[in-house]
Formats: C-alpha cells, sequence, structure tokens
C-alpha cells in the first residue's frame, strides 16, 4: 500500500513546486517592464522639470542682446541729433535741410583723406598724374600708421590701387605714397592741402598730415566738409564708383568699407567715415534716391552704430522735406547751436 502511495506523492509534490515558479515567474517577467516604465515616466517628469530652467537660462542668455541697441535709437527731445555736429544738404536746390552745431571746430580724422583724394583727382585732371602710374612706396608710407593696405617699403603701386585703398580701406599709407608723389616732401603736400582748403573757403580747417592722424591743430567744421564733399562730387562724380566699393584687397589682405550704410541703407553710394579720440565717429555721406541726391556731415557720435543710426535718421528726414520743399523755397528745418 505504501509503495502505490509514493509516486502519487511525488507526482503532486511537482506539480505543486511547478505552480509556485509559475506563479512566481510572472511577476518576475511583468517587474523588469514596470520597472522600464517607472524609469521612463521619471526620466519624463525630471525632463519637464528641468525644461523651465533651460528655458529661463536660455532666455536670461539673450536678455543682453536684447538691450544692446543704442540710445541713439531713442531720439533726444529737444530733436537734436546724438552727435556733436550734423549738417545736411538737398545737393540739387542748394538748401540747407538741418544743421546743428555746424561751425563747432572738431578733428577731422580720416575725412582728410576727402581732400587728400580731390587734389590727388584734380592732378589727373591737369595731367601730372596719369591712373596707370606706378608710384613708388617709401619706408615713410608703411610708418605711418593706422588704418592702411599693407603697403611694403620698394614697392610700386599703379595709383589707381592707391586711389581705391585711400577711399575704401583708408589707407593712411596710401596717403602717405601719393603725397610723396606730389611734392617732395609731407610738409610741403600739407601747405597745398591747406591752400587748397582756403580755395574751397574751408575757413575753419587747418590740416596737418594727409591722412587725418591724431595731430594737434588739425581742426574742421561740418560747415566745411560739406564745402569740400559738395565740390569733390560736382567736379569729380566718377569717384562714387569707388567709394560705393565694399571691399579693398592689396598683397593678399581683404579691408572692408568702414561705411557701414553702403548696401543697407537705400541710395547711400558714398562717400567718407573716419574716427580718432578727439573727434568721436565721424562720416561724410551721400545718398541718392530718384532725381533727388542728399549730403550729409555727421561729427563726433559715441560709436560706429550710434553714427550709422544717427545719420540714416537725418538722411530719412531729409528725404521726406526734400520731397516736400521741391517747388517751394528754400526753407531751413533746424538750426541747432
Amino acid at each position: 500500500m505504501k509503495t502505490h502511495r509514493r509516486p502519487a506523492l511525488v507526482a503532486l509534490f511537482t506539480a505543486v513546486c511547478l505552480l509556485f515558479v509559475t506563479a512566481m515567474a510572472a511577476p518576475a517577467a511583468e517587474r523588469p517592464e514596470k520597472d522600464r516604465q517607472a524609469k521612463t515616466a521619471r526620466q519624463t517628469k525630471a525632463k519637464a522639470a528641468t525644461a523651465p530652467v533651460k528655458a529661463e537660462k536660455r532666455s536670461a542668455a539673450r536678455k543682453p542682446k536684447a538691450k544692446a541697441a543704442p540710445v541713439a535709437e531713442a531720439p533726444p527731445e529737444d530733436g537734436r541729433l546724438d552727435v556733436k555736429s550734423a549738417l545736411l544738404m538737398d545737393v540739387n536746390t542748394g538748401e540747407i535741410l538741418y544743421e546743428q552745431d555746424a561751425d563747432r571746430q572738431i578733428a577731422p580724422a580720416s575725412l582728410t583723406k576727402i581732400l587728400t583724394l580731390y587734389i590727388v583727382f584734380e592732378a589727373i585732371q591737369r595731367g601730372d598724374l596719369r591712373p596707370w602710374d606706378m608710384i613708388p612706396v617709401t619706408e615713410h608710407a608703411p610708418a605711418a600708421g593706422g588704418s592702411n593696405m599693407a603697403l611694403h617699403p620698394g614697392e610700386e603701386v599703379k595709383l589707381t590701387e592707391l586711389i581705391k585703398g585711400i577711399a575704401i580701406a583708408s589707407a593712411n599709407d596710401a596717403c602717405v605714397a601719393v603725397a610723396e608723389r606730389l611734392e617732395p616732401s609731407i610738409h610741403d603736400f600739407v601747405s597745398r592741402m591747406n591752400q587748397t582748403a582756403a580755395s574751397l573757403g574751408m575757413s575753419a580747417t587747418t590740416f596737418k598730415n594727409p591722412n587725418g592722424m591724431p595731430a594737434e591743430g588739425q581742426l574742421t567744421t561740418a560747415r566745411d566738409m560739406l564745402r569740400l564733399a559738395k565740390t569733390y562730387l560736382e567736379r569729380f562724380p566718377g569717384a562714387l564708383t569707388i567709394h560705393s566699393m565694399k571691399y579693398f584687397s592689396h598683397n593678399e589682405i581683404m579691408r572692408r568699407n568702414a561705411n557701414s550704410l553702403l548696401g543697407k541703407y537705400d541710395g547711400v553710394d558714398g562717400l567718407k567715415t573716419g574716427f580718432v579720440n578727439a573727434s568721436g565717429f565721424n562720416i561724410v555721406v551721400t545718398a541718392k534716391r530718384g532725381d533727388t541726391r542728399l549730403l550729409a556731415v555727421v561729427l563726433g557720435a559715441r560709436s560706429p552704430k550710434v553714427r550709422e543710426v544717427q545719420t540714416a535718421r537725418l538722411i530719412d528726414e531729409g528725404f521726406k522735406l526734400a520731397e516736400k520743399q521741391h517747388g517751394q523755397p528754400a526753407k531751413v528745418v533746424a538750426a541747432a547751436r
């Protein structure tokens, strides 16, 4: 009897063990899936919790850029430009559309180069120089310092390239090279500059060098610069083809025109910028829309951006006023002194 019961007991025991193992295996199989789901949920919550923080950090990082707009974009309450001196003319009629401290003496900086170019073009017109002339470069040219076109002592450069270097790259070394070609010395060329300035009616202007580098007593006014630029454009209108170029390269070095309004402001096709500590940021600029050409001088801006914004503001108002005034008596918009 006992012998017959033993197989049955073994079978029953085996069945119970299998049932227990199966019951335990099911939760064990489900647990990894539940763990993965729980882990995914935790990660999702963590991302959701950290996302605002990251967004806030990115937003905070962008805030300084949003504040970077120059104060000059908000016009002063008195209607003046945020510069030391300014003058605006409708070239077609000769009307002065705006003036602000136009007779205040300020260092011209690289606006000086307009007169240097005027003398060069005048020499070409007289036959004293030819555009294809090769100009020797002495050791004095690279020694000028400041902005340059990378001239090397001993090289010879075509005059047209030097003109581009002066007009586009504001090259101080090129000014010295042409000055030494036209006169026996820099001193003699500066004398010629002052004689030419006097003949143009620039009575409040004195030049000390051919490129506008800092020099005691080198001063001009917005009114004198307007006289010079107007005559320059009248006598040598083709010069704007060069002044409107944005880039210039010599000796494998690329230079960019500092006139940031070129290609950005509708109608601007010249003329020249300048900066020295004594003056701030200066510009003589001309723009044409339709048949109307304006000529503006802005002296003493606090930064290149302020210069750009204030000059654009001045020209904008100038075109609006010129459109209204054409065919009407001349009228000065403002005379802030």
